[in-house]
């Protein structure tokens, strides 16, 4: 071959192997050193509450045995609606999450102009964990268990009252579902938040709620509050020895009435980055320490995949519509 041909081949042929070799950086996706950076993870509620410690402890465990960097920022407020709308709104890179709840779910019938649909404002992760709720009563109340309850109730039909600490939030739904289905007659009494609830029903102020176990365990351990039932289909691996309100008759349609608790991240994140993230959060749910934090908050741990996730959110607001509706509850504030 001519020297000239040559040096016009090798030529060619460098040219040809710098446009492979670029095209081939240019094709290797951005998220494959995915995090490089800190992650930031909203809480739309204050600081100290159950998911505010949960989330803080996933993070201490993914930074000691993964060597990520996960920033918790609460931002409270309209219903955990600031810090979704924030999530909502922040680049779809995986360098912002937030965890949403049951209240999340509801969005579409609280707010006209803020339905949080999945695919649209923002993408399931996984659903960390569900938070049991109990049939609690006040310590005074001379029942042991539902049946008794229910008597009780009947024999002093108008004179009992029962609480709930936010309008359309799934302790509503579900205390209000249980004494429409029983036919009690009872005033309903409404506060802002739960601990306030438990301690009216501490106080004697309301006869009984349907409260999850993080509201109410410091007064049952006082013993001003008693715990009668689980609305669970199975008992929950705190309170082992509390029945489960179907046990006791109770209609089944309690069961999974209760808060959760969901990894979300703004819509259009890469699927990759997705199924990374849901692979280290069900991961870390499933070491002991963070699996015991959970339980001593009162959450069972779940750490659902990616589509099982996304199903779950749309069941939970299918099936707060539905009950809203029968139940003829307003959510709208």
């Amino acid at each position: 071959m001519p020297i000239s041909i040559l040096r016009i081949f090798r030529s060619q042929l460098g040219r040809l192997c710098g446009l492979l070799l670029g095209t081939a950086l240019i094709a290797t996706p951005a998220h494959a050193s995915y995090p490089d950076h800190p992650i930031r993870m909203i809480i739309g509620l204050q600081p100290g509450g159950s998911t505010d410690v949960l989330a803080r402890q996933i993070a201490s465990h993914l930074g000691t045995k993964d060597g990520w960097q996960l920033i918790i920022e609460n931002r409270p407020g309209a219903a955990t609606r600031i810090g979704m709308e924030a999530m909502s709104r922040s680049a779809a890179d995986g360098y912002t999450l937030a965890i949403a709840n049951a209240v999340s779910a509801n969005f579409p019938m609280m707010f006209d102009d803020y339905t949080f649909k999945p695919g649209q404002d923002f993408v399931p992760v996984s659903l960390l964990g569900r938070a049991p709720s109990y049939i609690a009563i006040r310590a005074s109340l001379p029942v042991k268990n539902v049946k008794e309850f229910i008597e009780y109730v009947k024999a002093n039909a108008g004179k009992i009252n029962y609480g709930h600490g936010s309008n359309g939030s799934n302790p509503h739904l579900a205390v209000r579902l249980l004494v429409q289905s029983l036919g009690l007659q009872a005033t309903e009494v409404a506060y802002k938040g739960n601990a306030p609830t438990a301690l009216a029903l501490a106080t004697g102020e309301i006869d009984f709620a349907i409260l999850d176990y993080p509201s109410v365990r410091p007064l049952v351990e006082r013993g001003s509050v008693r715990l009668i039932a689980v609305t669970e289909p199975k008992r929950a691996a705190m309170t082992p020895d509390i029945p489960t309100s179907t046990e006791q008759g109770l209609t089944p349609e309690l069961e999974g009435v209760t808060p959760w608790f969901m990894l979300v991240a703004p819509a259009g994140t890469p699927e990759a980055v997705v199924s990374l993230l849901n692979e280290h959060f069900t991961e870390a749910l499933k070491s002991p320490d963070v699996r015991d934090t959970a339980l001593s908050l009162g959450i069972e741990p779940q750490g659902m995949n990616v589509s099982d996730s996304r199903s779950y959110f749309l069941e939970m607001r299918a099936r707060a519509e539905e009950l809203t509706r029968r139940l003829n509850i307003s959510m709208k504030n």
